[in-house]
């Protein structure tokens, strides 16, 4: 066994074992910027995330990611969808009354 790998077990003994698990990331959003983004998206809700995004950088409210906004504004269910119809799938076709008439029940 390595001099290495014998003092990493000895540094993580008293630790549980986090494999494979959420890391800490100093980059990861805080809650100040995250309710940037909402209260940036609240007063331009025209603007897609990405100019979002850079729209925030340029007037010095937040350094976030075009990705990041997109989550942030997604959990928050702020994003505009372009479909917003119903959709008609499952309702069922309206048979014609003969052949070739184009007529509704």
């Amino acid at each position: 066994m390595g001099r290495s790998k014998f003092y990493d077990w000895r540094r993580r003994q008293s630790q549980a074992n986090g494999h494979n698990d959420a890391v800490p990331r100093e980059n990861w959003l805080t809650d100040r910027a995250t309710e940037a983004v909402i209260q940036f998206h609240q007063e331009n809700p025209s603007e897609g995330y990405r100019r979002l995004s850079y729209m925030m950088l340029d007037a010095d409210v937040a350094a976030v990611s075009p990705s990041s906004v997109y989550r942030v504004l997604k959990r928050r269910d702020l994003l505009q969808r372009w479909n917003r119809s119903r959709s008609k799938k499952g309702d069922g076709f309206d048979q014609p009354m003969a052949p070739h008439d184009e007529r509704q029940l």
